[in-house]
């Protein structure tokens, strides 16, 4: 091998040598693993107040109510203690129904916080009624490496998704909307699971 030729195959072998340094090990450019890893941005949870929660749910069903020329519901403290009990049971025990494990409804919870509504509109005696709604405090979840990255949901998403389901859902909307109901409470309730339990009773 000439000189010329010599010089040639050491300049090769050390652009070769730069390449496998670059690229290696097996990472060839363009590939997927070549990418830089993707970070996850983990925002705080926003702080969220039940009690905030409730006012604005109620604000919503008013809205709905304004809109179809009916008269705004009042807020009712008995009501809100009955309807805050039972999304607590519901989140202590892990159930969602408007019937309790022990097939209680919501008039036995009326009735034992002796609670009495009775509105007569014609040859109709209206005894109440019920609307619950379940929901998460975050929107999605994502896992890597088995750690949580939660992007969470603010009160006024939480309480606006459920007014929304309410309203998309024949029965719910029809007791929101009933002209009869003057007042209503709502008690909200979070599971350690992170799920939002609301309930909504109405006289």
């Amino acid at each position: 091998m000439n000189s010329s030729a010599s010089t040639a195959f050491r300049r090769a072998a050390r652009q070769l040598a730069w390449a496998l340094a670059v690229f290696a090990p097996g990472v060839l450019p363009g590939s997927a693993f070549a990418q830089p890893a993707q970070r996850l941005v983990k925002k705080p949870q926003p702080a969220l107040s039940v009690a905030r929660l409730e006012k604005a749910l109620h604000d919503l069903v008013n809205r709905e109510r304004r809109a179809q020329g009916l008269e705004p519901l009042a807020r009712d403290a008995t009501l809100a203690v009955v309807a805050r009990n039972h999304s607590d049971d519901m989140a202590k025990r892990n159930y969602f129904s408007h019937q309790s494990p022990e097939g209680e409804g919501f008039g036995a919870r009326y009735a034992r916080a002796r609670y009495k509504c009775a509105l007569r509109v014609g040859d109709t005696l209206h005894l109440g009624a019920e609307n619950l709604a379940q929901g998460n405090l975050y929107a999605s979840v994502t896992t890597v490496n088995g750690v949580q990255t939660f992007d969470w949901n603010s009160e006024a998403q939480i309480a606006g998704a459920a007014v929304a389901g309410w309203m998309d859902s024949p029965g719910h909307r029809v007791n929101l909307l009933a002209r009869q109901w003057r007042h209503e409470g709502i008690g909200v309730a979070i599971a350690p699971d992170r799920k939002v339990y609301v309930t909504q009773n109405f006289c």
